[in-house]
């Protein structure tokens, strides 16, 4: 069982021993600091809004964007300490209620650090998807540092016809920097389920130096690995495509083979499977994953979610 928050009412008022401070003030111990987040995003009428929130520790959201107009908000998921040492756990859930459309996404890059304390480093998030909401999540990259011993959860529930769409990327070792992952473990999980059905379901356990690392069913001796999918039958498995589905997945193949052509570092597969349409790709920058991400979703964005692509400003700084 994933441990994330559901509810607003799964927070409570902490003390810190220093300042004597609740409400803000992150949950303390000698060797672990937690931060928790829960948001709800509501529709009325036309108009998308934020609804209740609640939070303690350093982990806000920024004030919500409308760039695309007021049915569809944009969220910006702000962590100041940037990153997480040996026992530090961060709980993020969003509650995105029916009809309402949001698109979450983050200023900068995740960081858990190498671990001195001997205790985990956990990031879990949890989504909750009701029937006719919408939501894009698409957070940057979690960079692993060597001797980091890592957990990272995301766990997402539709119900009814509900939409998610997101990545995950994940740099082992910082391959710039000539830091490669020599020391630690990451444990890793990405879970969708639809009313109470599995409809994704994939896990890592990696210890450095392992053969996962450089071995052919693993990440082929690349360090940045990262996962894109999207609960909708873009190409439908057990029927005719329409002209516009055939139209779309030609441009999207002929565009795959074009930047593999171009950039024979990076590998990308896509799938169709019942209801979800997953892309897998392994390379050394985690700039080039995000380039191949956002030209997909550029490129079903307006088949799948009815609208044309809007890319975050915060992205563009």
């Amino acid at each position: 069982m994933i441990d994330v928050v559901t509810s607003e009412k799964d927070f409570q008022s902490v003390r810190h021993p220093i300042s004597g401070q609740f409400e803000s003030t992150p949950q303390y111990c000698e060797e672990q600091w937690h931060a928790k987040l829960f948001a709800e995003i509501k529709c009325s009428g036309n108009k998308a809004f934020l609804g209740k929130t609640d939070h303690y520790g350093p982990l806000r959201i920024q004030r919500p964007f409308f760039p695309e107009g007021r049915d569809c908000l944009h969220l910006y998921l702000l962590h100041p300490p940037g990153g997480l040492v040996g026992g530090d756990s961060l709980s993020i859930s969003f509650d995105v209620k029916e009809r309402s459309h949001c698109l979450v996404t983050t200023p900068s890059a995740g960081k858990i650090y190498r671990n001195i304390r001997g205790l985990p480093q956990v990031q879990n998030v949890g989504v909750n998807v009701h029937s006719g909401a919408k939501i894009e999540y698409f957070p940057q990259e979690n960079i692993i540092y060597d001797g980091a011993e890592a957990h990272i959860n995301t766990s997402v529930e539709l119900k009814g016809d509900g939409v998610f769409c997101g990545w995950e990327i994940t740099c082992i070792g910082r391959y710039e920097s000539s830091d490669p992952f020599v020391s630690g473990s990451l444990k890793q999980s990405f879970q969708v389920t639809r009313d109470g059905t599995p409809v994704f379901s994939d896990r890592l356990i990696l210890t450095a130096n392992s053969s996962l690392q450089s071995g052919v069913a693993g990440l082929q001796g690349k360090c940045v690995a990262g996962t894109f999918l999207i609960t909708t039958d873009l190409f439908p498995i057990d029927e005719a495509l329409s002209l516009e589905q055939k139209n779309l997945q030609k441009k999207i193949v002929g565009w795959q083979t074009e930047f593999m052509q171009r950039n024979p570092d990076t590998l990308i597969a896509m799938t169709q499977k019942p209801m979800v349409w997953i892309v897998r790709a392994l390379g050394n920058r985690a700039e080039k994953i995000r380039q191949v991400f956002e030209m997909l979703w550029a490129m079903i964005r307006p088949y799948a979610m009815g609208r044309p692509v809007c890319v975050p400003r915060i992205w563009c700084t």
